[in-house]
């Protein structure tokens, strides 16, 4: 990928860059936020076939991510999205699943907004700080949650963003809290032409090879996450569409061959699967809407799915955007 290059609208917002990185900014709640009135560019290539693609993103002065600025006020029903970095997306705004999504239900008759408020490096537990602050004042009749799960659950180890203690207590980040990775875990990982992979999976895989004890603690503060989410969309007559979406490791677990010792035994280990499985298990348990996945990235099969820095690409966008079609129309028609 290129460097990302970012114009701000300096007349839209003012307020303090989040971590030097300028499309960024500080929220009191949630930790950080996207800024505000900005356009990036930048160019991406699929991991088959490689061949770079220009894109460009705009986000309107609420926030979100859209071609154009949302009106004062929205008369056709909304639908929230919740997500980190895979839904805020590397693709450009007219190709993210949620812009998709909206376009095919108006071409349907079916007048609806589309809200995406994914971020970069969010965690599960920000997810539900977001949509407190978003769903007393959009008032939508859907929330969508994409759940990477890749790494979604690992970030809820670290303790530099907000978080929630072992004990289910909400805290505020802490600058001076850890951060969970296990020393030399790159360099003894030796991903080499997989270096991408770590964020995006491998990362969270290896923390929870090594350290097993802590999956069972982190599982009850998923579990935490999803009954507050769920308690409030019921506050405001919501209801909650839980998307899992698969790491490239989950889905292309056969094509990681040949990996360094240390990498191809956390591979190996199934770890990223029972990640899935059991956090699938809890959503059942609750009786939840859950869309997975997991098969149709599999069933597709395509590398083509994921960029060459292992976020979904388009391939990965479009799929997503066909499966949430049918139960998105569903639940805002009743049909």
């Amino acid at each position: 990928m290129t460097a990302i290059v970012v114009k701000v609208d300096s007349g839209v917002e003012d307020a303090s860059t989040w971590h030097d990185l300028p499309w960024y900014v500080v929220d009191p709640a949630v930790g950080h936020r996207p800024r505000r009135g900005m356009e990036t560019s930048h160019t991406m290539s699929a991991l088959d076939p490689l061949e770079p693609v220009e894109f460009v993103k705009r986000r309107c002065s609420a926030g979100f991510l859209r071609l154009d600025e949302l009106p004062r006020e929205l008369a056709d029903p909304r639908v929230l999205f919740l997500g980190d970095s895979h839904l805020d997306g590397v693709v450009d705004t007219t190709r993210n699943v949620t812009t998709m999504l909206e376009g095919e239900l108006r071409r349907e008759g079916v007048h609806a907004w589309m809200l995406n408020a994914g971020c970069a490096f969010y965690s599960l537990w920000q997810y539900v700080l977001r949509a407190r602050e978003l769903v007393p004042r959009y008032r939508p009749a859907l929330i969508v949650t994409v759940v990477f799960c890749g790494n979604d659950f690992v970030e809820l180890e670290d303790l530099t963003r907000p978080y929630l203690t072992d004990t289910l207590e909400e805290r505020a980040e802490d600058p001076a809290g850890s951060y969970p990775t296990i020393s030399g875990s790159v360099a003894e990982l030796d991903l080499g032409l997989f270096k991408h992979l770590f964020p995006q999976g491998l990362w969270q895989a290896d923390w929870f090879h090594h350290r097993a004890e802590r999956l069972p603690i982190v599982l009850r503060k998923a579990a935490h996450a999803v009954d507050a989410m769920e308690a409030l969309a019921r506050e405001h007559g919501a209801r909650v569409l839980w998307v899992l979406l698969p790491s490239a490791d989950l889905v292309f677990r056969e094509k990681l061959q040949g990996l360094a010792e240390r990498a191809q035994n956390v591979v190996d280990s199934g770890i990223q699967k029972r990640i899935h499985d059991d956090f699938a298990a809890l959503l059942a348990e609750r009786d939840c809407r859950v869309l997975d996945m997991l098969e149709p990235f599999r069933e597709d099969g395509h590398l083509g799915l994921y960029a060459t820095d292992f976020h979904v690409f388009l391939r990965g966008h479009q799929l997503m955007a066909d499966r949430l079609l049918p139960l998105v129309r569903a639940e805002l028609t009743g049909r």
